[in-house]
């Protein structure tokens, strides 16, 4: 039998990456209840194997905030923060780098008409054997 691989849990990685540099609810999968004024949403979006230990993992993130303004700063502290991430092991993963799938985009929530903006990336980290 091959050796068992398997990646760790890197939405998880992803928020201890951005909890303390951003001062604001990181939510993982689900928004808050009750919801903050101010807030960042990580969603998994799927992701593809690099080689047999190296994965792109991709996300969805999503900066909320009371005005349309302070959401967009928000996702522009978001997109410093996880461009800057090299060769960093966070609550056990190895993340390599994060690089953006586009850019940040306008995407308002249509049933709170909530200031929103969506930035999608490709984090590529390691696995570890199991």
């Amino acid at each position: 039998m091959a050796e068992l691989l398997r990646y760790g849990n890197h939405l998880s990685a992803i928020q201890a990456a951005l909890s303390t540099p951003l001062a604001v609810r990181i939510a993982v999968i689900r928004v808050p209840n009750p919801r903050p004024t101010k807030f960042v949403l990580i969603e998994p979006s799927g992701g593809s194997d690099e080689s047999i230990v190296h994965g792109w993992r991709s996300v969805i993130v999503d900066s909320w905030g009371a005005s349309e303004a302070e959401a967009f700063d928000l996702a522009l502290d978001v997109e410093a923060h996880l461009k800057a991430l090299r060769n960093e092991r966070l609550k056990s993963v190895l993340i390599y780098k994060a690089r953006p799938s586009g850019g940040i985009v306008w995407m308002p929530d249509p049933d709170a008409k909530v200031p929103r903006f969506r930035q999608n990336y490709e984090i590529l980290t390691r696995s570890e054997a199991i």
